[in-house]
């Protein structure tokens, strides 16, 4: 069953979605489906995603949902894949609590309180701590547009503006003679705090749609993504030179 018949035939704990985040994650999560997913939200409310989370990954093996609101210790499931966790999401022993239950996530959900601040600090906390190859959704990402929750069309501090920046992390190796990556991250960090996921090659993308940021883990960390330059066939009635082997080299960064 897709995620979006699950969500609208939900008739047990609440669960609030935008419509077009469902046909999304149908897309998203497909090469999960079968997988042994082990997946943390944070910001869970009346707890109802969970449960559509654990019915549509079948085969899954933890579901954590952590909360702020003391209410969400009252959260009970029959599905013993189903943890909740109580507390600020970016406190050391709230941290290690989710850690406990697992100690790495396939697929982290921001869904948290949506302050700037906080997506960022939930972004550095818990993507080091995501499976190569896994997958960070950051959702409600409108909210960064309003300047109450810490972002502004203008802001270029804001978490809006930092995942921005990664975009130029994830093509780092065209520019990195030019550049260091502390230095273009600056504004955000110091030198010496720079998260390694991010020095190392980790993201392997990022991607924005309306609302919602959807960051990728590289399966082995490199900043060398794009791969080498495959030319087949044999005619050239436009251009013979593509065949040559110095075609390609003249975009090769030295």
């Amino acid at each position: 069953m897709k995620i979006e018949e699950i969500h609208l035939n939900k008739t047990g704990k609440v669960s609030d979605k935008w419509s077009s985040y469902l046909p999304y994650y149908d897309e998203l999560f497909a090469p999960f489906k079968q997988a042994d997913v082990r997946l943390l939200e944070i910001g869970v409310q009346n707890g109802g995603s969970l449960d559509t989370w654990a019915e549509y990954f079948e085969n899954g093996v933890k579901f954590v949902g952590c909360d702020i609101d003391p209410l969400c210790a009252n959260l009970v499931y029959d599905d013993k894949r189903i943890n909740v966790v109580v507390g600020d999401a970016n406190k050391p022993e709230t941290i290690s609590e989710i850690l406990s239950v697992s100690n790495y996530y396939d697929i982290i959900i921001d869904d948290g309180s949506h302050l700037s601040v906080d997506i960022i600090d939930s972004f550095l906390n818990y993507f080091q701590f995501l499976k190569p190859g896994g997958i960070f959704v950051v959702e409600d990402t409108h909210a960064l547009y309003l300047r109450e929750a810490g972002g502004g069309i203008l802001n270029e501090g804001s978490a809006l503006g930092l995942f921005k920046k990664l975009t130029d992390i994830c093509n780092f190796q065209f520019w990195e003679k030019d550049l260091s990556i502390q230095t273009y991250l600056s504004s955000f960090f110091n030198q010496h705090e720079i998260p390694r996921f991010i020095v190392e090659g980790w993201i392997d993308s990022v991607q924005f749609r309306n609302s919602i940021i959807t960051i990728h883990k590289s399966k082995t960390p490199t900043h060398s993504k794009l791969g080498k330059s495959l030319t087949t066939g044999i005619i050239t009635d436009v251009n013979k030179n593509v065949l040559s082997p110095s075609w390609n080299a003249r975009f090769e960064m030295k």
